[in-house]
């Protein structure tokens, strides 16, 4: 996964998309927004929905692209988790982050060990830790979410290519307020 380039496209698309256009973005508030995707994640879970790829993959042969994930993708698991790295990389791109020069943490979790919600813990208490710096948080988290996404036995690069294809098509702020 090259983080420099997904970095580039998701805070381009932010931008485009007005979520930095005189809006609060302080790190605080870049990460309390990664954090409520961290909740949506465990809600999708408590929800048990999950993407379902093989009918998304036959949906896009004969329809359109965005109507296949709304029914397929949207709201799963896969697709907030897919988010937590969107505004992971957002957050990079805005920062100017050169992921070529961040070492990769060292960081080991049994993922199976711990439910949704432990995980999900795990990567908040990662992201709050202010003894260290940002980019290290960042980078930890991005590999978090590889390593967990793996374990949930689905590739987080093929939805975040979706989730920002799909993304690319929504209103400003995805008709938010911020």
């Amino acid at each position: 996964m090259n983080l420099n380039e997904l970095s580039k496209r998701a805070h381009e698309n932010a931008v485009s998309h007005g979520f930095w256009d005189g809006q609060k973005t302080t790190r605080e508030h870049c990460l309390m927004l990664i954090v409520t995707e961290i909740s949506e994640m465990v809600e999708a879970d408590r929800h048990d929905k999950h993407a379902d790829l093989a009918l998304f993959d036959y949906a896009i042969k004969d329809g359109e692209f965005n109507d296949a994930f709304k029914l397929h993708v949207k709201d799963s698991v896969e697709d907030e988790c897919a988010d937590i790295a969107i505004r992971l990389l957002d957050m990079s791109g805005a920062m100017g982050i050169d992921f070529t020069h961040v070492k990769t943490p060292d960081y080991y979790r049994d993922f199976g060990r711990f439910s949704m919600t432990e995980n999900a813990f795990a990567l908040v208490k990662g992201l709050a830790k202010e003894n260290i710096s940002i980019i290290k948080r960042i980078a930890f988290a991005l590999q978090f979410l590889l390593d967990w996404s793996n374990v949930l036995g689905f590739d987080l690069e093929r939805h975040i290519d979706m989730k920002m294809r799909y993304n690319e098509h929504r209103g400003i702020r995805h008709g938010k307020k911020y």
